[in-house]
């Protein structure tokens, strides 16, 4: 039973809020693997690229992610940036598709796709699957973050061909 002098502060920090940190980590994860490279691989399969110009794009949306995740956990899941933090978390998933399709199709390790497919699948799973448990937003509100996040994938992936 909650005891109703737990500050709020304490309350938030329940091991279901501290999941919305995952979109940051899978980001983090994700975008160290890909710095080293990934501008290169980009730029032989689809427009120029450099590393400079990867990390100035990628860093404020970094702290997009990180934002989103801190909001959606001080408020414990409980606000519009829990659907955000679980729309960015659906992005990485299709990011990992575009990955690993990426691998299939050049036949090729793929800058990145490491840590998509060990991160940021299991980590969009695993925040998906507690969201529905805890009733944060139902089956609709989950099928409308994933298809925010296949949008902002749409968009990040676009923007390599230009």
């Amino acid at each position: 039973m909650p005891n109703p002098n737990t500050p709020k502060s304490v309350e938030m920090r329940s091991p279901a809020a501290a999941l919305f940190w995952l979109p940051s980590v899978t980001f983090f994860l994700h975008f160290l693997e890909e710095l080293p490279g990934f501008a290169a691989w980009a730029t032989l399969r689809f427009a120029p690229n450099t590393t400079l110009e990867f990390a100035v794009v990628h860093i404020p949306l970094l702290w997009l992610v990180t934002f989103a995740s801190y909001r959606a956990w001080s408020s414990a899941g409980r606000s519009a940036w829990a659907f955000w933090a679980l729309a960015f978390q659906w992005q990485f998933a299709f990011n990992a598709l575009f990955h690993l399709g990426s691998a299939i199709a050049f036949r090729e390790y793929v800058p990145g796709m490491v840590m998509a497919a060990t991160v940021g699948l299991p980590a969009t799973v695993w925040l998906t699957a507690v969201t529905l448990k805890a009733g944060r937003f139902g089956r609709a509100g989950v099928a409308t973050a994933a298809s925010s996040g296949a949008a902002i994938s749409a968009v990040a992936i676009g923007a390599l061909f230009v």
